[in-house]
């Protein structure tokens, strides 16, 4: 692969069109046309937000289709609203009371589009600034500068709407703050333990989690250039809290960090505490009283962290107490993933005795425990899709939230990317993205459901998905259906059908998989970078990796696939029995995206061969998944072959991996094909990765798929290799 495709995503502007040409979706009926004759109308102001949108509006218009408009800056709003002919208005209930626009909400915004006049009023200019980002996507589904007729409000069910980066840990340039925007999301996270500090630089000694970056990040600034984009920002808290809220001197001590980070940024939107990275030195006999960096590892009991202690509400309220005098409406989000395993009354009985003037973040699919069709059970470990959810974690927490009058937020994942894949940039299975959409709505019915964290570090990067989700959580879209069909004929034009079916392949495969610990912290996490190994120890793997990645090497992978078949028959069978299940459902999507892109002569570098190449990125991470597993079943075989052991199952092994003969010599000739095949693979999926460089990246680990990893992983097959055969002819001369 060529080294400098590496991070050339990040040269993207993400909102920039190139010159757009009608799709099927303009033959649909319009009554308005834009032409060269219109001019785009705002008001006269300082207002940075303002002169982004319609300056984007604008470079909209000449980017897409050629035609220059002029902005036109009213010094009295409703004069210039008595000429309406040929004319954009883009201006907020402050300037245009709007009877018609009953949301409260900052980016509510009402639109009538009408056959020469378009007038957007937000409630906010936040509100106008979505109006005109919603403008030129229904310009862009259509290719042209049309519009349909319309008179309707459009409101946000969710915010916040928050994200991390997805083109640099921490890091959030214009362009990406732009997309952010763009996409309906209205703020975004920072990992910190100090003030202006954040996780993106090189190792700290004396960060909470050893060996996180520590990098400069002016906080004022950041504020300050994410609201030009009509952003908040919120800190990811990582900040060291080891003193327990009783004891003496506890308010000193977190007004030196909580009360300085806000006295010092005051424009902070609000902060995020998880148990992970929220421990202190809980009295609760349930755990062990110190966080886990400091765990004694006799003692069987979880670290605070890890569990809903009777004295975390008192924690909360402090933190609570002594941000807010610095910032009176600080969000305090205080999140309940890491104890969503323990039963239920446990977890309630926190949630009781929490303030009400904070948010709950509880995650949507996790925990969940299934039955395959022959009973075997499985449970969402991590973040995943294949589960649409909501898990009964999230809706027993849902509830006693609602009943307390506690703001609920929700982990949900929706920009598009999960643990399901991590080096993925997103997951084309829109199908199943549509039924999470559909719960997250009922959820807000049913439980209040107002603001989402989107994704964890893996970050979000625009796609297809981006539009689909802004519209499933706009109160004024259009059915899913609709628009899911809308998008598959702007990027696919004719072969849109043909889309469509290949995401109900893709759809249909990740409903199957396991999100099992042993593979999202494998194989699904890295990608064909997921190693082959025969007999090697953890010490001698040196996986390729920059040193300022916060996760680098195997800092979130385990690298030592779990060789208990024996013991775990059933779950093995299981993952095996799906994954392959899972691959030949993305295989067959696969062809037919690159059949339609065949017959659409679609160039490389287009929207259409990129999407085919996150598509067989996918494809060839659930081959490494079957091989891997099947490399493992045959390798535990050919142990218990080697000493001539028998095990109660193994004939079920044998014949779920093909039913090779009970033979070293042949099951060592087994091993290598699957190796051989496993090559292959890795060395295919390079190619996927220079049609579209966001394969391979996650901002934690950095490249944690490209050649230098891919030269790693084909080596460490063949010492592997070497170490069987060396293995095999050892058991040979023995027999």
């Amino acid at each position: 692969m060529n080294q400098t495709n590496l991070y050339s995503f990040r040269n993207r502007e993400w909102t920039r069109s190139q010159r757009l040409f009608p799709t099927p979706n303009a033959q649909m009926p319009f009554v308005c046309r834009v032409d060269e004759n219109w001019e785009i109308v705002v008001k006269r102001t300082d207002s940075r937000l303002t002169r982004y949108f319609s300056r984007d509006l604008q470079e909209f218009f000449s980017d897409a289709f050629g035609i220059d408009l002029r902005i036109r800056h009213a010094e009295n709003v409703q004069e210039a609203m008595k000429n309406k002919v040929n004319r954009i208005f883009l201006l907020d209930a402050e300037d245009v009371p709007c009877a018609a626009l009953q949301s409260d909400m900052q980016n509510a915004f009402h639109v009538t589009v009408e056959e020469q006049c378009i007038t957007v009023i937000g409630r906010t200019e936040r509100g106008t600034a979505q109006g005109a980002y919603y403008l030129e996507e229904c310009m862009k589904l259509r290719g042209e500068s049309t519009l349909e007729a319309e008179c309707k409000e459009h409101a946000p069910r969710f915010s916040p709407r928050m994200t991390h980066s997805g083109t640099e840990l921490d890091t959030f340039p214009d362009s990406f703050l732009a997309a952010c925007a763009h996409a309906g999301m209205d703020a975004i996270m920072v990992f910190s333990g100090q003030v202006d500090t954040c996780h993106r630089g090189f190792p700290d000694e004396n960060a909470l989690w050893p060996g996180s970056g520590k990098g400069y990040c002016d906080f004022n600034h950041l504020v300050w250039r994410a609201a030009g984009y009509g952003l908040d920002v919120y800190i990811y808290s990582h900040v060291i809290t080891d003193m327990h809220p009783d004891e003496e001197g506890a308010r000193t001590y977190y007004e030196a960090s909580f009360g300085s980070m806000f006295r010092r940024c005051p424009g902070l939107k609000g902060i995020i505490f998880v148990g992970e990275c929220f421990e202190f030195p809980s009295k609760d006999p349930h755990t062990t009283g110190v966080r886990i960096q400091k765990k004694d590892e006799k003692d069987p009991r979880p670290s605070p962290g890890w569990y809903p202690c009777y004295d975390y509400p008192a924690m909360v309220t402090l933190v609570r107490d002594v941000i807010r005098a610095e910032r009176p409406d600080a969000d305090i989000v205080f999140w309940t993933y890491n104890w969503g395993y323990v039963e239920k009354e446990a977890r309630l009985a926190l949630i009781r005795d929490l303030p009400t003037d904070i948010s709950l973040l509880v995650t949507f699919d996790m925990f969940e425990v299934f039955h395959d069709e022959k009973g075997r059970p499985y449970r969402i470990d991590d973040y995943s899709v294949s589960f649409a959810g909501p898990g009964q974690y999230y809706v027993s927490e849902a509830e006693e939230a609602k009943r307390r009058g506690i703001r609920l937020y929700s982990m949900t994942n929706t920009g598009g990317r999960t643990w399901d894949n991590g080096a993925a940039p997103y997951l084309p299975v829109p199908q199943q993205w549509h039924k999470r959409y559909a719960a997250m709505r009922d959820s807000y019915a049913q439980h209040n459901l107002c603001g989402l964290m989107e994704n964890h570090h893996f970050g979000w990067m625009p796609s297809f998905l981006t539009e689909y989700a802004r519209n499933a959580f706009d109160l004024g879209g259009v059915d899913d259906d609709e628009m899911l069909k809308k998008i598959a004929l702007r990027d696919w034009g004719r072969e849109a059908d043909t889309a469509i079916r290949a995401w109900q392949y893709f759809t249909e495969g990740i409903r199957l998989v396991v999100a099992a610990d042993c593979d999202q912290y494998g194989p699904y996490r890295c990608g064909p970078t997921y190693p082959l190994l025969f007999d090697q120890k953890k010490e001698e793997l040196h996986l390729p990796s920059p040193e300022y990645a916060s996760h680098g090497g195997f800092g979130i992978i385990f690298p030592i696939y779990p060789d208990n078949i024996f013991e775990k028959t059933d779950f093995t069978l299981l993952r095996y029995e799906r994954v392959m299940r899972v691959e030949d459902l993305f295989h067959q999507g696969l062809a037919l995206l690159n059949e339609a892109a065949d017959r659409l002569h679609a160039p490389a570098g287009s929207e259409v061969r990129s999407q085919c190449a996150v598509a067989g990125f996918l494809h060839s991470t659930y081959v490494t998944a079957k091989h891997v597993m099947k490399w493992t079943i045959l390798k535990s075989l050919l142990r218990a072959a080697a000493k001539g052991e028998t095990h109660e199952r193994e004939q079920e092994l044998y014949e779920a991996v093909g039913n090779p003969e009970k033979d070293v010599q042949v099951l060592a000739k087994w091993m290598h094909d699957v190796a051989d095949a496993e090559t292959v693979n890795v060395n295919r999926t390079l190619l996927y990765q220079q049609e579209d460089s966001r394969i391979g990246f996650e901002p934690t680990m950095e490249y944690i798929f490209a050649s230098e990893q891919a030269a790693w992983k084909n080596r460490e097959t063949q010492e592997s290799l070497r170490r069987l055969d060396v293995f095999a002819a050892k058991r040979s001369t023995e027999a």
